[in-house]
């Protein structure tokens, strides 16, 4: 299904989401008098509080900590000409574009150097950081590119892609990101005055929207089929990041099905999703970093602890956090090709972002 894009008329449209139709709890921040709602207005409001009472949402503050608990219900408006309305059911997740606070100002430019720089770790840490932080950081990413040859591989220009799908684009970055479950985007303004959760075992607690950077719905089943290229998604080089954020109780399966080549013409190094059963041509092992050469494998969160995926992977348990998928390979990458095919299927999670 293609994607479409609603944008917003420049100074005129305010796009306040029904979002999460119930969600939001106060009024617009644009009308100053609010107009008399009409029969069909409160039928459709009480439907879509009851479709979102009880939804479970994950929410990014500014301050960098996560917040999940269940949302209470309040009222919503939509407003604006290129205004509609996103039940519970049809959202994603929300990724708003307010300026940086000065935490994550500061969070933006290290990890800017950091991605840049000749350690590792650091670096994907800083990609994942930057890559939750979201829309503040697309215009420094952007400042951040040199106008030369070589773009690949190259974490920094990968990054793009992580905070900016390509059909969700605009000229305007100051507009907020909505995500759907149908493929769509739209590009608007979202306000309210706050969101109302509930954590497991706590009380009800009422977040300013000031103080959310971005928000998912738990999603009962999260399916994503997605090509995951041997050179470019090498363990050497950067994992592919799913999009998907697991929890204690998801479970993961994935199919991967082709073939992949760690030395272009040598039939002896190329290798299925369950990688090398014998050592590669002049290699004394099929082995590197204790998984096979060639292998799909797997970590959840940056720092997370590799874990073989291989052709297929039916497993609870595996943590909490973004999960990763990248071929498994040695330092020798440079003569990689081909990719495999990934079908993922994911239970109780939130699904954040393409599988970039």
């Amino acid at each position: 299904m293609p994607h479409r894009l609603v944008k917003s008329i420049p100074a005129r449209t305010l796009i306040l989401l029904a979002v999460v139709c119930a969600t939001f709890a106060g009024s617009s921040s644009i009308q100053a008098q609010k107009p008399a709602q009409k029969p069909a207005q409160k039928q459709f409001q009480k439907q879509a509080e009851k479709v979102m009472t009880g939804r479970t949402v994950r929410l990014l503050t500014r301050d960098g900590k996560v917040l999940e608990g269940r949302l209470s219900a309040g009222s919503f408006r939509v407003n604006g000409v290129s205004a509609r309305s996103v039940d519970g059911q049809a959202l994603l997740s929300i990724n708003l574009a307010a300026d940086a606070s000065p935490r994550e100002a500061e969070r933006i430019t290290a990890g800017l150097v950091a991605i840049q720089g000749a350690d590792r770790a650091v670096r994907d840490t800083a990609i994942a950081e930057l890559t939750d932080i979201g829309l503040p950081a697309l215009t420094p990413v952007l400042n951040a590119y040199k106008d030369r040859d070589l773009r690949e591989p190259d974490a920094l220009y990968r990054l793009f892609g992580r905070l900016m799908p390509g059909y969700a684009d605009a000229a305007d970055r100051s507009l907020d990101l909505i995500r759907l479950k149908n493929g769509d985007a739209i590009r608007g303004q979202v306000a309210a005055e706050s969101l109302v959760i509930q954590p497991p075992g706590g009380s009800e607690m009422r977040i300013p929207l000031s103080s959310i950077r971005s928000l998912a719905m738990r999603q009962a089943r999260i399916e994503k089929s997605f090509e995951l290229h041997s050179l470019r998604h090498c363990t050497q080089i950067e994992f592919l990041d799913t999009g998907v954020v697991i929890g204690p109780n998801s479970r993961v399966e994935v199919t991967a099905a082709g073939y992949v080549r760690l030395s272009f013409a040598i039939d002896g190094w190329a290798s299925d999703p369950d990688g090398l059963k014998v050592p590669g041509p002049n290699y004394k092992t099929n082995l590197v970093d204790g998984f096979p050469f060639g292998a799909l494998v797997g970590k959840v969160s940056a720092a997370g602890t590799r874990f073989i995926v291989g052709r297929h992977l039916d497993k609870s348990g595996l943590g909490e956090g973004r999960l990763y998928l990248a071929v498994n390979d040695n330092g020798h990458w440079q003569n990689n090709i081909g990719s495999f095919r990934v079908k993922l299927r994911v239970s109780d999670a939130y699904d954040v972002g393409d599988p970039q």
